[in-house]
């Protein structure tokens, strides 16, 4: 049971060191301590509520946009946030925003678009008034919004994250009239990004999954205010399809979809999109729903490709996003994002002009912990050899011998050992990196899974099966006096 414990207590740990040093390049970019300022729409609640909290921790100033009085005086309570009083569609309510922004002095780098709205009903059904309720927020108000501040975020060279989901890849019965509008979202930051790369702005949309939020408590609240009746629907009661509580209280907080914005503005060559699912079988349903519409797209026609061609344009698609993701750090390019890349000689480079070995970023994360994290073994190898010292912690105390001892980085924990890693030194949970190597398997599976999310867009995928085939080897060698 002990050990059990411990080792939940300790992959906990390392979960938000891997969260934090998942972008090594942040320091390199715009850093958040400049108090860079960021417009999140719809913050009191959810998503928008997270992306504040977590973007205003990490040095950015975020004005939250709220309607309600009482929102706006609990998020001025929280440092590094102003709340902006935003209807996004009241144009009355943008145009003020602009002006007390603009007043305010401190430009604007980052905008999020992230105000949305749910409804749901058979298409055959809905009345036309609940489109032009939910397009009015979901579609128009970013498309306002953007406008608005256009100006303010070309000065800046800045950064615009649309919001939409996986239903913008996904249609559902009954979830028809959300999707069409995210559907638009995805088209839409498609189109604006490529007319605002000419002036060095960055455009994304991030595709969350099922998280934590009141979105379908605002539905149901709006259905029963204006007398929703099922009566002599084909379908039946759509109140009947909702399952759980309200508040979505059964899914995780959506601290991965804020890790994800943040990404967004910090990386030196953000992702166009951030897919962000708390489970493998959302992943799985979102690309699967793509892949079916490439094989619908090209069936029986004049101009249909073969699958080899089909696979070779896969190919090509995935070595692009490999290489946009992980270009080779220039020279000069700091010890933490060429441990990152894996580059010896970019690790050489930065420890020839004084780079402190043992120097942490802002998470508390060392190059080697990074390099370990990643599964870089030649960077490993170069920091040892460039004096970085084994066994520097991170802030909760895990090495990075704990670290390879969890993603089963057998390579690795051999090369920390010979250099003298301490396998007796406890995480502050207190657990060794034994005790992660001989935890029960079924207690390791969701720590990995709840992992996947955050290195994903990182280009790390986790082979659950070899993790488990190396645990025995590795518990061996940690036994090893």
């Amino acid at each position: 049971m002990r050990r059990r414990i411990l080792a939940k207590l300790c992959a906990s740990a390392l979960l938000v060191s891997v969260i934090a040093i998942s972008n090594p390049q942040a320091p390199e970019a715009r850093p958040g301590t400049q108090k860079d300022a960021v417009l999140i729409t719809g913050a009191t609640s959810g998503l928008g509520l997270r992306m504040a909290e977590v973007l205003s921790q990490e040095g950015f100033f975020v004005y939250a946009g709220a309607r309600k009085p009482e929102d706006m005086r609990r998020l001025d309570r929280m440092p590094n946030v102003k709340s902006v009083r935003l209807d996004v569609t009241i144009e009355a309510d943008i145009e003020a925003a602009v002006a007390f922004i603009e007043a305010e002095g401190r430009g604007l780098y980052g905008l999020v678009n992230n105000a949305g709205v749910s409804v749901i009903g058979p298409l055959i059904e809905i009345p036309e008034s609940e489109l032009d309720f939910l397009f009015d927020v979901n579609l128009l108000g970013p498309y306002r919004i953007t406008r608005a501040f256009a100006d303010q975020l070309i000065e800046s060279e800045g950064r615009i994250m649309n919001v939409t989901s996986i239903a913008g890849v996904i249609s559902s019965p009954f979830n028809g009239v959300y999707s069409m509008s995210k559907h638009g979202l995805e088209a839409y930051t498609d189109s604006l990004a490529a007319e605002m790369e000419r002036f060095g702005v960055e455009v994304a949309a991030i595709e969350p999954g099922n998280y934590r939020s009141k979105i379908v408590a605002s539905m149901v609240r709006r259905m029963e205010a204006r007398g929703y009746s099922a009566e002599g629907s084909r379908y039946g009661s759509m109140l009947d399809l909702i399952t759980g509580p309200l508040d979505r209280s059964q899914f995780d907080r959506p601290d991965a979809v804020a890790q994800a914005v943040l990404d967004f503005l910090t990386a030196e060559t953000p992702k166009s999109r951030y897919l962000v699912v708390p489970a493998q079988s959302e992943a799985e349903m979102t690309i699967r729903w793509a892949l079916k519409e490439v094989a619908q797209l090209n069936r029986d026609h004049p101009y249909s490709y073969s699958r080899d061609d089909l696979v070779a344009m896969l190919d090509a698609a995935l070595t692009a996003e490999a290489e946009a993701g992980q270009q080779a750090p220039a020279p000069g390019t700091s010890l933490h994002a060429a441990a990152f890349a894996g580059d010896p000689e970019a690790i050489a480079d930065a420890l020839a002009r004084g780079a402190d070995p043992d120097a942490t970023d802002a998470s508390g994360a060392t190059p080697l912990i990074v390099a370990t994290t990643f599964g870089r073994t030649a960077a490993v190898e170069a920091l040892l050899a460039g004096g970085a010292d084994v066994d520097t912690p991170n802030r909760d105390g895990s090495t990075p011998l704990h670290i390879a001892a969890l993603f089963g980085r057998v390579d690795i924990l051999k090369t920390l050992l010979e250099h003298g890693a301490d396998a007796t030194l406890r995480t502050k949970s207190g657990a060794t990196a034994k005790d992660i190597a001989t935890a029960p398997w079924s207690e390791i599976v969701p720590v990995l899974t709840g992992l996947e999310p955050q290195l994903a867009p990182f280009g790390l995928v986790l082979d659950h099966e070899a993790i488990q085939d190396a645990r025995p080897t590795i518990a061996e060698l940690l036994s090893v006096p």
